[in-house]
Order: C-alpha cells, then structure tokens, then sequence
C-alpha cells in the first residue's frame, strides 16, 4: 500500500467515525448536506455533517483526470465551528488534505495543505444555503511539485472560496 492510498483510507475512516462517535439528539432535522465549492478554477465536493447545533465536520473530495496527461486528486476534512445558527451563520474553522497528481509518466507528487478560515453560510431555507469563505492557507510541496511555485518548501498565501448546500 503507498502513502496516498494508506492516507485516503485513514482520512475517510476518520471522517466517518468521527460523525458516528459525535451523533446526539436536539439536532436539526436536516443535518447533512452536499456542497458544490469553487476557489480558483478548482472545483470541489464536500459532505458537511452537522454533528452539534455549532459543529460541522466536511469531508472533500475534488479530482481532474486528463486523457494523455494524467489525474490530480484532492481529499481533505473541514471542521467548521458556526457562532450561531440562524439565517446568517458566521463560521471560522480549520481544514488539511492532500493533493496528489499522478501523471502517466513519471512519478506521483504529493502535495500537503493546511488553512484556517472564517466565513458565512445564508441559508435561504433549511435546506439551501450559500456561503463565502477567506482562507489563509500553509503548504509544503513536493521536491517536484509545481502546484505553489515553490517545489519542496513550504508556502503561505491567502484564498477564498464560494459555495452552495444542499442539505437533507
């Protein structure tokens, strides 16, 4: 098993325990959901999980697949702490993954990412909702990683996401 399948299969054991191990009553009625996010000309799926009135754990998963170049695949987990939930539920949070591209010829390259955030999702109704977010992200690349300039070291920079739920 390499690095990237052994990481895939401890993130996603993580993340779906985790929302076993956190489950408890007095939550809304509609507590998960499927985000389509987009940042750059990134484009991501995400699987937020209310586990409290206050806490959201979202899995991510964004992939691009080329035919003759290859495929890149990001996977990560946001946690997202909300300071209320009402219409305007304002949020900062954490999120890490990993982003791994796989030419067809040459050696796969893994790429570690790491960001705090803070943003707001309206929820036009329990079950729709879109939402804006800052970013200010760490990242340590791969010696031969081209994705942030700077292949083998660790870089800092700001981004921002938009996105859209539907949750049921």
């Amino acid at each position: 098993m390499n690095r990237a399948t052994a990481f895939f299969a401890a993130t996603f054991l993580f993340i779906f325990s985790s929302g076993a191990l956190h489950a408890q009553s007095g939550k809304p009625e509609h507590n998960i959901g499927l985000t389509a996010s987009v940042q750059n000309n990134q484009f991501d799926v995400l699987l937020p999980i209310w586990t409290s009135n206050s806490f959201v754990l979202a899995p991510a998963l964004g992939m691009a697949w080329t035919e003759d170049g290859g495929s890149d695949v990001a996977a990560g987990l946001a946690m997202r702490f909300y300071t209320s939930r009402a219409a305007l539920a304002p949020y900062f949070g954490v999120k890490g993954g990993i982003l791994y591209a796989s030419p067809n010829s040459g050696d796969g390259i893994m790429d570690f990412i790491f960001g705090l955030a803070g943003g707001g999702e309206y929820f036009f109704h329990e079950q729709f909702s879109m939402g804006v977010e800052a970013q200010l992200n760490i990242a340590k690349s791969d010696d031969n990683s081209g994705r942030f300039g700077a292949p083998g070291r660790i870089t800092l920079n700001t981004a921002s996401a938009i996105f859209a739920t539907i949750y049921f």
